[in-house]
């Protein structure tokens, strides 16, 4: 789906997201700033006998981020049934790359494992949100006394019903094991029923992703009222609070850049540093812009000129668009129990890294979605006993959080076609040497 957005991306594209981008920066500072405003004197504004103003001004952005965290939840089932379904389905012939695909894929897979598990074992290190916040806002899931159990988790996995795992969408893991058997099954059909099929799943896919960037569109107001509510309620303590945080997850995105960049060394060399020189511009716009889509088009100009065949990166960047995205896998743990911490929820290691494998599972249906972390933590926390109410703490500060995610993932994906061109003139040369 992420070779589609790009490839239809329109020239003027990354100056809208970077429009977009300084319009929640201004969302972020107004938001911010009237919050402290109304904290300080919002208390002594009456608005009735028994409210005063800092009180209806809580109340009335609480309910806008909780109408925008509803409209996530309406679109996640469907869309990750469509877009799972649509990629397993449309994979008709990978035989081309042989022992090149089969390694690219294991190592996205190795990756997204290895990502969440720094995100995880860092968020239980620096413990990010133990005595973050005092009055975080009020949850409001029906599961959040939910209490883990190996059997249960196990028998959960397998859906009874793929009506019953869309209603609930703390079932999401079952709309993936469904979607998994589906596309297989679908991509072994023959004939044109099947293709028929295909492309009405297709354009269902297209339509869920055409929704979920509308429902997007109102995230300047989602992020005003966010932080509204929050600078509100907590006053002008809540800058540095956020200020460490940020300056806690810029650290973790530095780790993970360190291990990308030390594990393509091993495997490059020297030439690791000549291919991040190629690959900065395209890190650059996809850190301006959270958008990974953005990047896209300079990246395959790029690997290119560095010496990548055309072959291998139009094989290697989408897939990794879809399955590879390292920068939001390793937020996703690190979010999940900063959430956990606030709400002082226990969260043993083996709950962990149960969390850990259904994030990994889960996020290949939507990773080319705008905001799929926000997606994913919104369907994924209420079945371990997070709230979804604590995303708003999120969603306040994402679009600095974003930015560091999109330009980590475009990293990896940029070492990893690097490192698949190195895996195939490999393979030509012990091909070259059979035959001579």
């Amino acid at each position: 789906m992420a070779t589609e957005q790009a490839e239809h991306t329109p020239p003027s594209s990354s100056n809208s997201l970077l429009r977009h981008s300084l319009i929640i920066g201004i969302a972020m500072i107004s938001g911010l700033v009237l919050g402290i405003i109304c904290h300080t004197y919002g208390k002594y504004v009456l608005i009735t006998q028994t409210t005063d103003l800092s009180t209806f001004i809580i109340e009335t952005a609480n309910l806008i981020v909780q109408i925008f965290l509803r409209l996530i939840g309406m679109i996640v089932g469907p869309l990750v049934l469509a877009t799972l379904i649509s990629g397993i389905s449309n994979v008709q012939d990978t035989s081309t790359f042989k022992t090149i695909g089969i390694k690219v894929v294991l190592w996205f897979i190795a990756a997204s494992f290895i990502s969440l598990a720094v995100g995880m074992v860092y968020a239980n290190i620096v413990k990010p949100g133990v005595g973050f916040m005092e009055n975080p806002p009020p949850i409001t899931d029906v599961h959040s006394n939910y209490h883990f159990n190996i059997v249960e988790f196990i028998l959960h996995i397998v859906p009874d019903s793929i009506i019953g795992a869309m209603v609930k969408n703390d079932k999401i893991i079952q709309v993936v094991v469904f979607s998994l058997f589906f596309g297989l099954a679908l991509a072994k059909l023959p004939g044109k029923s099947a293709q028929v099929l295909r492309d009405g799943i297709d354009a269902l896919a297209k339509v869920m992703l055409k929704i979920t960037d509308m429902v997007m569109k109102i995230v300047p107001l989602v992020v005003f009222a966010s932080l509204l509510s929050i600078s509100t309620k907590n006053g002008i303590q809540i800058i540095p609070q956020y200020g460490i945080f940020l300056f806690e997850f810029y650290v973790l995105v530095l780790i993970m850049w360190a291990l990308l960049i030390g594990t393509g060394y091993l495997i490059l060399g020297k030439k690791i540093f000549s291919l991040l020189s190629y690959i900065s511009e395209p890190i650059m716009i996809g850190f301006a812009t959270a958008s990974s889509e953005s990047a896209y088009p300079r990246s395959l100009e790029q690997l290119t000129k560095f010496g990548v065949s055309p072959k291998i990166s139009g094989f290697v960047l989408p897939l990794g668009y879809t399955f590879n995205l390292c920068g939001t896998m390793v937020f996703l743990s690190f979010a999940a129990l900063f959430i956990a911490q606030i709400y002082h929820i226990d969260m043993p290691w083996d709950k962990q890294i149960m969390m850990l494998l259904v994030m990994m599972i889960s996020s290949k249906g939507i990773a080319g979605v705008p905001r799929a972390s926000t997606v994913m933590l919104q369907s994924v926390m209420p079945g371990f006993g997070i709230p979804a109410s604590g995303m708003t703490l999120i969603i306040a500060v994402d679009q600095f959080l974003d930015m560091a995610r999109t330009a980590t993932s475009v990293l990896g994906n940029g070492i990893v076609a690097g490192i698949a061109e190195e895996w195939d003139q490999k393979e030509q040369a012990k091909r070259n040497k059979k035959t001579t």
